[in-house]
């Protein structure tokens, strides 16, 4: 492995531009995608308010007209029984006109009304009938005058109402007039802000290419550095492999140049810091980090890489060896992965290597099926081709947010290296021809984060006893995102105190320490009543025997050999052991 400082210093120096970067057009991403949110939600509210108000003054209109034509009704049937009263009032004055006369010619004629009784008789008869017919006139004309009062009091009524009605009428016009001016006003700034986003999104199309070409490239070395990890990994297991053939002839007493404990603790110590912190390094969306954070684990990795070159080049080819680590939990039912894609040669590069790595996978050709196949599978991620038939992937997309049954579920988009950038909301972006290990971490990361209870899940307060710095910050680096509470002491005695005075969720423990060891510490830990009950998952370098197994037997949950350190275990170890124990108050 190359041991020039100038090389992790130039490595350093990429990551740390290429995260500030993807920072930056992430944060504008998120500001901009949520003032469009806001003003697309202000237009719908007051395009909400103007249909109501528009849907209120037709309503008065209407109500006004009615009013308008009962008015006129009315207006018609007062007339019309004025007159009637007229005519009334004019057959009255006829009637005593003529019964003056009557009168007076009666006054004088009274010597003829002896002679003429019969007429006078027929007379009166005739005036009775008047008498009559005018007591059932003034009858009428006071039923009359009783109609048209309450008619004149209805009427002052209904001018007071339409008085009250072309007010409110009025008043909503003005607020009509000021919703529209308003309207106008944020149409105006939604057209800004169309603009301005028209031209972050070019900007940040070409800031994502740009950093699209950094990734690859980092990706590339990081990659580069892993297989020459592994191949120190190989030489030294092979190493072990002669140090056990060695180790059980009987005439062998020593062997010449055989790593010592402290060599071997110090390899498997460098190799877990530079597994680990690469992979977080790696898998910076699951892990985000500040810049001091980052800077802190490239020296980590480039102290490691120094110390591990100079210890192995020290040996003569012995290493301790590594146990087999837990092996992870395949007894649940493998989770389904959709693909969105009709080109062969993709589906002949990925489709194996997922299917080695545990998942189903489920292909289809058109961006219907997908749709289909996405609410009945119900998959763990759905990986769409950037040119899916018949609209391309940006509909395909659209749809799977829409639909409450796929809203949720991780979107990778495939793209083909010479096609123009592709930046979409909550998707993640691969370039053909796909990177498989890259593309099984993602998957993996997407297995882990599936639950949404993870977090319910995590150990709510964790206590780590450890000496070695690395191994800390790598632990609380892991568990960064799971907002688990994280504390730490560097010797057992401080850690036997702490974990009986705070009674942590689950314990990390190393074996090697100084002074007290990890053996010491479980077993003054599970003579504690309520701490016999939690989980201790040992985290160390040492190489166990099998008397040391015979011990932790039926004491510990978990070990994992820091040589054979993955985070994707260490999450999986924590999920399955370290749930959240409910207390007695």
């Amino acid at each position: 492995m190359p041991d020039s400082p100038n090389l992790s210093s130039a490595l350093g120096e990429t990551v740390n531009h290429g995260r500030q970067f993807l920072a930056r057009v992430e944060s504008l991403a998120e500001s901009l995608s949520a003032e469009l949110a806001s003003h697309e939600e202000a237009s719908r509210r007051w395009a909400g308010e103007r249909q109501a108000i528009n849907a209120e003054a037709e309503k008065l209109r209407a109500q006004i007209e009615a009013l308008n034509a009962t008015l006129a009704d009315l207006r018609k049937t007062v007339h019309l029984v004025e007159q009637e009263r007229d005519q009334v009032a004019a057959d009255r004055d006829q009637a005593r006109q003529a019964r003056e006369v009557a009168e007076r010619d009666l006054g004088g004629t009274r010597e003829r009304l002896a002679a003429a009784e019969q007429e006078a008789t027929r007379r009166q008869a005739e005036l009775a009938g008047v008498t009559a017919d005018l007591a059932r006139l003034r009858d009428q004309l006071g039923v009359v005058t009783k109609d048209r009062d309450a008619l004149q009091a209805d009427q002052i009524q209904w001018g007071l109402d339409r008085e009250q009605l072309l007010g409110e009428q009025a008043r909503m016009k003005e607020r009509l007039a000021d919703v529209d001016r308003d309207l106008a006003g944020q149409r105006a700034e939604y057209q800004a802000l169309v603009q301005r986003h028209a031209e972050l999104t070019e900007q940040s199309n070409k800031l994502a290419a740009d950093w699209g070409a950094r990734r690859q490239a980092l990706a590339a070395e990081i990659h580069a550095q892993g297989e020459e990890m592994e191949q120190v990994r190989k030489l030294l297991q092979e190493s072990q492999e002669r140090e056990r053939r060695v180790v059980g002839l009987p005439q062998a007493t020593s062997v010449a140049g055989a790593a010592s404990p402290e060599q071997s603790h110090l390899i498997n110590s460098r190799l877990n810091a530079l597994v680990g912190f690469s992979s977080v390094l790696l898998d910076e969306r699951a892990h985000p980090l500040s810049v001091e954070e980052r800077r802190e684990y490239l020296k980590y990795l480039h102290d490691s890489a120094i110390k591990l070159t100079e210890t192995v080049r020290a040996l003569t080819g012995t290493h301790a060896p590594a146990d087999v680590a837990p092996a992870v939990d395949r007894e649940r039912r493998p989770p389904d992965i959709l693909v969105a894609d009709n080109d062969p040669s993709s589906r002949q590069r990925i489709e194996p290597f997922l299917k080695r790595a545990g998942y189903e996978v489920v292909y289809v050709e058109n961006g219907p099926r997908a749709l289909e196949k996405a609410s009945h599978l119900q998959p763990l991620a759905i990986l769409i081709d950037a040119q899916l038939p018949p609209s391309g992937a940006p509909a395909l997309v659209r749809e799977l947010r829409k639909d409450p049954r796929t809203r949720d579920i991780p979107l990778v988009l495939l793209v083909a290296p010479d096609a123009p950038a592709v930046t979409m909301a909550d998707c993640e972006v691969l370039v053909k021809p796909i990177d498989r290990q890259q593309l099984v971490q993602l998957m993996v990361r997407f297995d882990l984060m599936a639950d949404g209870k993870v977090a319910k899940k995590m150990p709510a307060n964790l206590l780590v006893i450890d000496d070695d710095a690395q191994a800390v910050s790598l632990v609380k680096a892991i568990l960064k995102p799971y907002n688990v509470r994280v504390s730490s002491v560097d010797n057992a005695r401080a850690g036997i105190e702490q974990a009986l005075r705070n009674k942590p969720d689950l314990v990390i423990l190393d074996l090697v320490m100084p002074g007290v060891d990890g053996f010491e510490v479980i077993a003054a830990l599970r003579r504690d009543k309520e701490m016999s009950r939690v989980p201790i998952l040992v985290h160390t370098a040492k190489t166990l025997t099998p008397e040391d197994r015979q011990r932790l037997e039926g004491k510990v949950e978990s070990i994992v050999e820091k040589a054979e350190f993955q985070p994707e275990r260490f999450l999986e170890l924590l999920l399955k052991r370290g749930e959240r124990r409910k207390r007695a108050a």
